[in-house]
């Protein structure tokens, strides 16, 4: 994936967290003559995907997962149609998690984006009340699969806030036994 430098001395200040809205306005103003829009259909279904825009003549669909992408089997059965959709037409999918920030790290990472973008919250659970622990069995393999490959800055900052959030409430309450490894001092 080739990388695009957005033009211009200004740096992007998102919200004070990463929502679907200010997700969608970053990438509006970063692909702005290929923004594709908001809620763009699935071929072949009635199900839509949350933005899309060209990048180097391919369709790039982007989908903000909320926790309920984690919490619920038919949510990610769901997701995994779309996903398979995108697939036998050629269409590239990112999958931007509900506990992780845009900053400079993730801009680059999903996006191939190099711009400052500065955030003063920080990645992971910080103020929900769904964590791991809250996953079903597959949101658990989704969420492994995905912290596994963050950059290490964005996956120190997720393991940080699971310890923070064990110490609160207490690790069986924040991750499942098999994330425990996770908070363990």
């Amino acid at each position: 994936m080739h990388t695009k430098s957005i033009q211009g001395n200004a740096m992007f200040e998102p919200k004070p967290y990463t929502t679907q809205r200010s997700l969608a306005d970053f990438l509006r103003r970063a692909f702005s003559g290929s923004w594709k829009g908001d809620e763009l259909p699935v071929p072949g279904s009635r199900r839509r995907w949350d933005m899309a825009y060209l990048h180097e003549g391919q369709l790039v669909a982007v989908e903000y997962d909320g926790d309920e992408h984690y919490r619920h089997s038919l949510k990610i059965k769901a997701d995994q149609e779309k996903d398979a959709a995108a697939q036998a037409n050629d269409i590239r999918v990112v999958r931007f998690p509900y506990w992780i920030q845009l900053d400079t790290d993730t801009a680059l990472y999903y996006f191939g984006i190099r711009q400052a973008i500065s955030t003063a919250f920080p990645h992971g659970f910080i103020t929900t009340r769904h964590f791991p622990a809250s996953f079903c069995e597959l949101g658990l393999e989704r969420f492994n699969r995905e912290l596994s490959q963050l950059p290490v800055s964005v996956r120190t900052a997720v393991v940080r806030s699971l310890r923070d959030r064990a110490e609160e409430h207490g690790a069986r309450f924040v991750v499942p036994s098999s994330l425990m490894h996770l908070v363990a001092a």
